[in-house]
């Protein structure tokens, strides 16, 4: 049977600084990994391979699961009381995005984002924008509860991203060690469209195609499989070397580098939702969310 852990609010971690705020700013790497120990992995300097070529990047922090429908009602929350309704009304999720070509999806227009049930699913359906002052305000709440001014949440580049998937073994093609999608008592390790042997087939030239068929070969709600109902909580599975969750599969994740979202989704079928995947993201959609990383710059002071 698949792990699944209720998710515990990393903003919870922060509030703990609220009543107790340290005497001196947090500024030491011991002292960040113990605030952000429970919520945040943090990912060693080190290379990777990016489409088949080394790349490096400097040590950082990760969020290990994908930001949650309740962690993201808590930024909604905090917006609307400080009277910033403006910005309130410009962060909602989309929720129309859930009427779309996939079959069985409309009852998530009125439930995903607002039901309790889905509080531990991660938030889709926000564009990169919208993520983007997630991880503004997160930073903001950090830094005002570690002293620390050069605190920055973000999202991820793709070399970040792919460093934390791949982890030691940069030429593996997800985040588990071992190269297949099911481990051996064949569990998935993962959320993602599994497409059953009956719908595959070869064309005249001998290469093999998927045959558009019926349901009964293609698990577009992962139920049969993997458990999910489409999306699966942002603590499902079995977390990699790291302690990261759904680096593959469940919702692809937003990056900083242009218009690109990695590591496949709950639609993807598993040949996309490998550590290199990626595909195109310039709207808000089911499929998409996001996850910040915590790195230091410079202060302003």
């Amino acid at each position: 049977m698949k792990t699944t852990f209720l998710f515990t609010s990393f903003i919870a971690i922060v509030l703990l600084f609220s009543f107790s705020k340290p005497k001196k700013p947090i500024t030491d790497l011991d002292g960040m990994r113990k605030a952000l120990k429970l919520g945040y992995s943090y990912i060693p300097t080190g290379y990777t391979l990016v489409d088949g070529k080394v790349d490096s990047c400097q040590g950082f922090f990760m969020m290990k699961e994908e930001v949650s429908n309740f962690s993201y009602k808590e930024y909604l929350s905090d917006l609307k009381k400080n009277n910033k309704l403006e910005e309130y009304k410009l962060a909602l999720p989309d929720t129309a995005k859930w009427h779309n070509e996939y079959a069985f999806t409309d009852k998530y227009v009125d439930y995903y984002f607002n039901h309790p049930a889905y509080r531990d699913y991660p938030v889709v359906n926000v564009t990169k924008q919208q993520a983007q002052k997630y991880c503004e305000w997160l930073t903001g709440v950090w830094r005002k509860n570690t002293g620390n001014e050069s605190i920055v949440f973000r999202l991820p580049t793709r070399v970040e991203f792919l460093k934390a998937a791949n982890g030691t073994s940069p030429e593996r093609p997800y985040a588990w060690s071992s190269p297949y999608l099911l481990k051996s008592d064949g569990q998935t390790q993962c959320n993602f469209l599994a497409i059953g042997a009956g719908a595959i087939s070869r064309d005249s030239t001998g290469k093999f195609v998927v045959q558009d068929i019926e349901y009964d070969y293609i698990d577009i709600s992962g139920s049969s499989l993997d458990g999910a109902d489409l999306t699966a909580p942002v603590r499902s599975f079995w977390p990699n070397e790291y302690g990261i969750y759904n680096l593959n599969g469940n919702v692809a994740e937003m990056i900083s580098d242009g218009n690109l979202a990695v590591g496949g989704d709950w639609n993807s079928p598993g040949y996309d939702i490998r550590n290199q995947s990626t595909k195109k993201f310039t709207e808000a959609n089911p499929m998409v969310g996001f996850r910040p990383v915590m790195t230091f710059v410079e202060s302003s002071n």
